[in-house]
Formats: C-alpha cells, sequence, structure tokens
C-alpha cells in the first residue's frame, strides 16, 4: 500500500514537470484515497486547485489541511493557512472548523477575533440543534470578555434552557454583579433574581440578592433570603450584609447582638452599627444609641481611630440633631476631644433642642457652659432672652452678670457688678440715646482692640487705641478698662499721663505686658475711618463685626490643628468659603525664596495650581503697590498669570514673622469675575494670616523642643531637665505677645509613701498609664513634663487661669478612670493652677521663678487640705 502511494506521488511530482497540472491532480487524488489524512497530497491539491482558479475545490482541501494540523508545533501553520484560504466567507465553514479556529486564536491572545470566530460557531451549532456544542462556545466568549453583562446573560439563558443549572446560575450572578457596577439596579434585581430561584442554597448567590433587595428597600425580603445561611455563616462580609438587612427590618435587638459579636471577634462592622444606632435614635430608643455608640468609641479608640469616629459621629449627630441623648453623647465627646469650636456648635444645637422640649434648666446649664467657652459669642445674649421669666430670677441674673463681665455690654462698667444691675446691664446696651450710642462705640472700639491684643495684631491695636484716643479724649481717667489698655499695648494718647503698669489686663487678653515700649505718632481722624469697616459715626457696620466673629472663628480652628499643613489648609478653606472665593492660596517661605509650604482653595471644578504658578502670582503681587491697609491687588491686565489660573482680580497681603519682622509669607484670595475689594478683605486677610504664620512658627518650635528634650523612656513625656527651658521659652514668647501662659501640676496624693510601700516598678507603670491617657486630651501646643515619680507638669501656652483650671478638671476626671497595678482603693490626684504674673519689670526667667515657686505653693496648699482637690492661684496684683 505504501509502495503505490508513493508511486502516485512520484508520478504526480513528474507531471508537475511537465506542467501537465491536471494528470497530477489525478495522481494526488489518487494517493488520498489510499491514505485520506496525507497532509502533502492534500496540501497539493489546494495549491493546484488554486493555481486553476478553482476557489471552492481549493477551499475543501485547504479545510482539510486545517483540519490534519492538531499538533501543537503546527498551530502557527494551521492559523496562516485558515486566514489565507478559508477566512474569507466564499465556501462556508462548518462550526466545528470555525469553533477550533476561535480556540487558537484565543491561545494567541487575539480576543477580539476570538469573540467573533465563537459568535459565529455559537450561531451555527444552535441552528442545526446542537446545544451544547452552542453552550461551549458562549462560556468562552464569555470568559474573554467577562465584563459584558449582555454576554454573560446570553450564556446563562443558554444554560437554562438545556438544564445547566450551575453555570446558568452563575452567569446571571455575574450579569447581576455588572448591572449593579453600571448602576442599573433594576436590572441587577431581576437578573439576581434569576440566580437565586437556580441556586438557592448558594451563599454568595444569596448575599448578593439579598444586597440588591436592601438597595430596594425591601429590607424585610433581604432578612428572610440571609436568614437560613445566619446559624453557620461567620464570615464577616455576610454578617455585616445581614446586620444590615436586621437594622432596616426593625430587627434592632438581633442586629445589635450580631454586630457587635463581629466588633468584638474581628473588629469590623462600624458602619452599620452607627447605622444601627441611627435606627434606635429614629425609634425613640435613644438610650440604646448611646449604648452602641458608647461601644463604638471604646473600640475605636483603643484602635488610635479618634478623628474617624469623631467624622463618623459628625454624620449621626447631623441625622439626629432633635435626639436628646445622642447630643450630649455628641457634645462630651468634643469636650473629651478638647476640640472647643466644635464642642461650641454642638451645644448651641443642644441648647435649642432643651428649650424646645421645656428642660429650660438643662438650658440654662448649657448655656452656662456656652458662656465658659465663648464669652464673645453674639448668639449669647439671644439665648439669654429666650429663657427670660422661665428660669429662677437669680439664675436669669447669674448668667446675665457673666455675660456682662465678658463682652462688657454698658461700656465703663466695673468688673464686679451685683446681680441686681444684671437687668440694667442687659437693656442698657440696647439705648437709641445720644449719651448710648457714643458709649457704644466706646465699648465697639474697646473691644476689638482687647481682641487684636489677643491674637497678637498690635498694629490694629494700636490703630485702634489712637481712633479712641482722638475720638474721646481724656476717657482713660475716667475709664479703668481703657487705662488698663494703653498700659498693655504700652502705648498712650500724647499729653496723657503715663501710669504704672497694673499687674495684669483685664478684659479678654489676660496676657503678659509686651516688654518693648512702641510709640507712634497720632494718626489723624480721616485716616482711621474705614480702616476696618467703621463708618463716619464710629459704629461699626454689622459687616466689619461679622467679619471680627469670623477671624475669632478662624483662628480657633487654626489653633486646634496638629501639623503646620494642617493649619495652612483650615485657613486657605476657610477663609476661601467665607470670602466666595474662586481660589484662596497660603504660602510661607521667605521673599524672593521657593516656598516652604503651600496651601490651596479652589472652587467646584477649578483645578489647583501648578507649583510653577505659584511662583509666577507671588512675583507678580510683590510687585503691586500696596494700599493703607497693606493690601496688595491686582487685575488680570496686571499680568498673564492671572488668566492661566482663571481670576480676574486678586488681593494679597504680606504676612510678617513677629519676631524678625522680616516678610515670611503670603495670603491671597481671587476672584473670576471682576471684584471690588474692600477694606475689610485686607484686614481679615491680614489678621487670619499673621495667627495662621504664628501658630506654624509655634508648632515648629515645639517639635523642635521635643526633639531636642530629652524623654521618659517610660512615659514618652519631657524629662525634668526640660522643664525650665521649655518654661523660659514659653515665657518669653508670651511676654512678646502679650498672650497668657499657665502651668497646671498633677500630683498623686500621698505619692511618695506609696512609693515606700509599692515600690519604684508599680508606680513606674502606673504613671505612664496616666501619662498615656491623659496626653491624648491636651493641644498641640501643651507641653508635658515628668515633674517627679508621682507628678506630672503641664506647661499651657496661650491659656488663662481659668482655662487651665479647665483643663485640670477635665484631666482629673480622666485620671479617676484608672486603676492602679497593685490592690488598693480608689487613688485621688490633686493639681496646683497658676497663670504667669504680668509684671512690665520682669524679664523671661523672673517670670519662670515666680511661676514654679508659686505652683509649688499650690501643689503644697492642695497636700495639706488632705488631696482630691484644684488650687488655683491667683496672679499677684502689684
Amino acid at each position: 500500500m505504501a509502495g503505490d502511494i508513493n508511486k502516485h506521488l512520484d508520478r504526480a511530482k513528474r507531471f508537475l514537470e511537465k506542467n501537465r497540472v491536471a494528470d497530477a491532480i489525478a495522481a494526488y487524488l489518487a494517493v488520498l484515497e489510499g491514505a485520506p489524512q496525507h497532509q502533502e497530497a492534500t496540501q497539493a491539491l489546494g495549491d493546484l486547485y488554486s493555481r486553476t482558479d478553482q476557489p471552492d475545490l481549493a477551499a475543501v482541501y485547504y479545510g482539510l489541511l486545517f483540519d490534519m494540523l492538531i499538533d501543537p508545533r503546527d498551530e502557527n501553520k494551521a492559523v496562516a493557512i485558515y486566514n489565507r484560504f478559508l477566512r474569507s466567507g466564499r465556501v462556508e465553514q462548518p462550526p466545528e472548523r470555525i469553533a477550533r479556529y476561535a480556540f487558537l486564536q484565543q491561545k494567541q491572545n487575539h480576543a477580539e477575533e476570538a469573540i467573533e470566530q465563537y459568535t459565529k460557531a455559537a450561531e451555527m451549532f444552535t441552528a442545526v440543534s446542537r446545544d451544547e456544542d452552542a453552550l461551549f462556545c458562549l462560556e468562552r466568549i464569555a470568559q474573554l470578555d467577562p465584563e459584558n453583562p449582555a454576554r454573560q446573560l446570553r450564556l446563562a439563558e443558554a444554560a437554562e434552557r438545556i438544564g445547566r443549572r450551575a453555570l446558568a446560575a452563575r452567569a446571571y450572578l455575574r450579569a447581576g454583579q455588572l448591572a449593579t457596577a453600571h448602576g442599573e439596579h433594576d436590572d441587577a434585581l431581576k437578573l439576581l433574581y434569576r440566580a437565586y430561584v437556580l441556586a438557592p442554597q448558594e451563599r454568595s448567590v444569596a448575599l448578593l440578592y439579598a444586597e440588591a433587595k436592601l438597595r430596594a428597600g425591601m429590607a424585610t425580603e433581604a432578612v428572610t433570603i440571609l436568614d437560613p445561611f445566619a446559624g453557620k455563616e461567620s464570615d464577616a462580609t455576610f454578617v455585616d450584609a445581614f446586620g444590615k438587612a436586621l437594622v432596616r427590618a426593625g430587627q434592632l435587638d438581633r442586629a445589635r447582638e450580631i454586630l457587635e459579636g463581629l466588633l468584638r471577634e474581628k473588629n469590623v462592622g462600624t458602619t452599620p452599627l452607627f447605622e444601627l444606632a441611627d435606627a434606635y435614635a429614629a425609634a425613640g430608643r435613644e438610650r440604646n444609641a448611646v449604648d452602641v455608640l458608647l461601644t463604638l468609641k471604646r473600640r475605636m479608640f483603643a484602635d488610635k481611630k479618634q478623628n474617624e469616629f469623631a467624622m463618623q459621629m459628625d454624620l449621626a449627630g447631623e441625622k439626629n440633631a432633635q435626639s436628646q441623648a445622642v447630643l450630649e453623647f455628641w457634645a462630651a465627646l468634643y469636650n473629651e476631644l478638647n476640640r472647643e469650636s466644635k464642642y461650641f456648635e454642638i451645644m448651641t444645637k443642644l441648647f435649642e433642642v432643651y428649650v424646645e422640649a421645656g428642660k429650660i434648666s438643662k438650658a440654662a446649664e448649657t448655656l452656662e457652659k456656652l458662656v465658659d467657652i465663648d464669652p464673645y459669642d453674639p448668639g449669647n445674649q439671644e439665648r439669654l432672652e429666650m429663657l427670660r421669666d422661665r428660669v429662677d430670677d437669680s439664675l436669669f441674673k447669674r448668667i446675665a452678670v457673666r455675660l456682662a463681665r465678658s463682652t462688657s455690654l454698658s461700656a465703663g462698667t466695673p468688673a464686679s457688678l451685683h446681680h441686681s444691675d444684671a437687668g440694667d446691664i442687659v437693656s442698657a446696651s440696647q439705648t437709641d440715646s445720644e449719651a448710648g450710642r457714643e458709649k457704644q462705640t466706646l465699648e465697639d472700639l474697646i473691644v476689638q482692640t482687647e481682641i487684636f491684643l489677643q491674637y497678637s495684631l498690635h498694629n490694629k491695636a494700636l490703630d485702634r487705641l489712637q481712633k479712641i484716643g482722638v475720638m474721646f479724649p481724656g476717657e482713660e481717667k475716667r475709664n479703668a478698662r481703657l487705662s488698663n489698655l494703653y498700659q498693655l499695648a504700652n502705648w498712650w494718647p500724647p499729653g496723657a499721663h503715663r501710669q504704672q503698669p497694673a499687674a495684669g489686663p483685664t478684659g479678654s487678653t489676660g496676657g503678659i505686658a509686651p516688654a518693648p515700649a512702641i510709640v507712634m505718632a497720632p494718626v489723624p481722624h480721616t485716616e482711621l475711618q474705614g480702616a476696618s469697616g467703621a463708618g463716619k459715626s464710629g459704629v461699626y457696620t454689622p459687616e466689619t463685626l461679622r467679619d471680627l466673629s469670623k477671624i475669632s472663628e478662624v483662628n480657633q480652628k487654626i489653633f486646634r490643628q496638629q501639623t503646620p499643613r494642617a493649619m495652612l489648609n483650615t485657613a486657605v478653606n476657610e477663609v476661601g468659603t467665607y470670602l466666595h472665593a474662586t481660589r484662596s492660596l497660603a504660602v510661607v517661605g521667605a521673599a524672593g525664596r521657593p516656598p516652604e509650604l503651600t496651601a490651596e482653595f479652589c472652587a467646584t471644578e477649578v483645578k489647583p495650581a501648578a507649583i510653577a504658578q505659584v511662583v509666577h502670582l507671588l512675583a507678580l503681587m510683590e510687585k503691586a503697590e500696596p494700599d493703607e491697609l497693606g493690601g496688595l491687588m491686582v487685575e488680570s491686565s496686571d499680568g498673564a498669570i492671572l488668566a492661566e489660573l482663571g481670576l480676574e482680580s486678586a488681593l494679597g497681603v504680606i504676612i510678617t514673622d513677629k519676631e524678625t519682622q522680616v516678610p515670611a509669607g503670603m495670603f491671597i484670595v481671587g476672584h473670576a469675575r471682576r471684584h471690588k475689594w474692600r477694606p475689610n478683605e485686607a484686614y481679615f486677610l491680614q489678621a487670619i494670616g499673621d495667627q495662621m504664620l504664628m501658630s506654624v512658627s509655634h508648632t515648629r518650635l515645639r517639635s523642635l523642643v521635643r526633639r531636642m528634650g530629652v524623654s521618659d523612656e517610660r512615659t514618652g513625656l519631657l524629662s525634668r531637665s526640660s522643664y525650665q527651658s521649655c518654661l523660659l521659652t514659653e515665657a518669653d514668647r508670651a511676654r512678646t505677645q502679650g498672650t497668657p501662659l499657665a502651668l497646671a501640676i498633677l500630683q498623686i496624693d500621698r505619692g511618695s509613701d506609696i512609693l515606700r510601700q509599692q515600690g519604684e516598678s508599680p508606680m513606674e507603670r502606673y504613671v505612664e498609664q496616666l501619662a498615656r491617657s491623659l496626653q491624648a486630651m491636651l493641644r498641640q501646643n501643651d507641653v508635658a513634663v515628668k515633674y517627679t515619680s508621682w507628678s506630672l507638669a503641664f506647661i499651657l501656652p496661650d491659656t488663662t487661669l481659668e482655662g487651665a483650671q479647665h483643663l485640670a478638671d477635665k484631666l482629673l476626671r480622666a485620671a479617676t478612670d484608672l486603676r492602679p497595678p497593685w490592690n488598693a482603693t480608689q487613688i485621688t490626684l490633686s493639681a496646683g493652677i497658676v497663670e504667669a504674673a504680668a509684671k512690665a519689670e520682669y524679664d523671661s526667667e523672673d517670670i519662670v521663678t515666680d511661676l514654679i515657686n508659686r505652683a509649688e505653693f499650690s501643689v503644697e496648699e492642695a497636700r495639706k487640705r488632705g488631696g482630691g482637690t484644684v488650687i488655683a492661684l491667683e496672679s499677684p496684683v502689684v
């Protein structure tokens, strides 16, 4: 047989040599009759028929050759033959051959060609009712294009038709997932339902179907779907979804049991627990809501996630703004975190809820706390009026007196008032008489001067004092408060009698008088008008007062930030939002050099500026001529950089380092449309920029002190060797800038006796635990020092005696929750608190010496009284 084949092959070759093509074809056909799988003869026939222009016959033999090339080494040759001779479609190929060609394309990573050929083959298989073969092609297509929901749906329907339930369920499930990802939730619900019908016992199918039900608001049905799996499933994803379903279905107690168990065992599931708390509050079960929030707080605080918990709590508080229990918990959280700005905001909401609920006594208590936090808030007076005739008269008068002392509603009112005068004080500020208006004008100027001094805005304070000197000559002889302000600023009107400096300032500043004298020539009355928005009569416009109030609010937020970058971000965001600017930019760095720190606020759909654009903008602003308030104004016609940034007008101010008196940064705001800048806006930028730079400088310096100071190994606090150097640094700054400085020492009562009885190691462990607990309540700029083996010292910049006492109370409350490592009854702690004395003749060393001595005296006095007390020593009067 083999011999005959070889003879036919030889004959065919000789015929070809003689160009007898027909005889050669006959010889090759004879070979195929004896050996149908003979590749050489098959290929030769395809070539000869193609040569004689018989493409249909050529395609037949090329197709047979394609089927013969099954060896992996021949796959490339097979693809080449199909592409050249068979793919044209002149002769229809069988679906098996098309499917094999698609498979070879798939192996060569030609996905699109493979999908096209598989689709063609599937259609041909379906046409002849070869459903299994068609399903094979559809499954391959779904694998090649897994993100196409239409292909997944076609596979699912084909599998369902022939009873392949598992495959159909998987395909429906994938199609449902893709529909969900594309936001087509109604279609997703239908597809997942079809998957669930085919495979209700599959956990993944049931879970996704239940989640779709939840999105559609069908929580009860979702619970029914998941309930059969609840007893045997402990996977966090399943338990989380089941808990959400229970919450939304109103089965709150069962949801709480499941979700709290998940939190305990796997430390996940905080989001549904917050949702559970909201559901409890909405159902009127406020106590349960607070219990859930308390559980979350303990876990997240243990994981050092205080900020994340605070953010979630903000959302919960906003959702349940009428829930007294939730608001009380929310307020207590921010009080514990020592974030007074947010604490104040929540307390105002709580006050309103108490009033609406008729709980007037609690409302009065809340108002007293609000006055403690921010006595200058203009809303305090309105809140007090809401309590008129609804609380005990003595309580009303007490709050009114405190407001009068803090805000000095009537000019020249003594700091010490009797309760019987409270009603007169409240009403006196509302008089329309000429004398009343003059007093109110003077009062406005005095209050704003105190604010400027409090935030180290000395130039602005001097502007106000000069205006007072022009408008109210000789007033300092009758007004002790104004006289003290002149002393504090170390400036007196020309011709006025200079008095000896008082022991300390009155009003709100509470600072240490600056040492250097600042003497300025009087400014004409016309120049003073409008410097900060005052009219001809000297009475400040509502815009000016609103700006001043905003300055206080923003500065508090900046002060609470932990890092320089956070301070800049807070400043630009607050300023940009308040001024409705297109861009707001803060830069810290010496003039003429690349910025050290930058932060930018951008309005919606505005892209942040590149660093090169920032440098060009700074160069343009530096060329501008400042106005009388130091504002640098530029328009788009002044430079192309404004147009690049999408700005038509921009206003900037130079920020000066208070200690070196050299430019150290710039604050810029810009509008996309032409804007007429008001004097208030330049002043507003300058005030915020000065506070921002001061806070950044303080934070950097304190970080350096911490790095250079030797820390106690166990507590992480600065060691006693750093105590005096830190105090000297802070005293020097307080003395120069006119800001308060306080010192608090917390000591374990009978600490030396306990140390002897229990030994050094247990005492160290307890102090280490105490230090870690208390440090979380301090601000970034507070400095904690390990004072002795049983006491801690806290240096508190920018803090008055009252503020330090408030902090000490909170520290002592937190310390009572700690238990010593030895078996003992409750340990008590005492605190001694002092504020630096404001004496002009004192240098920094004298201030620190006096501060240390009085602090030691206060803790000794606490020891003599048996412990468990707070001793706050007032500054000595000279």
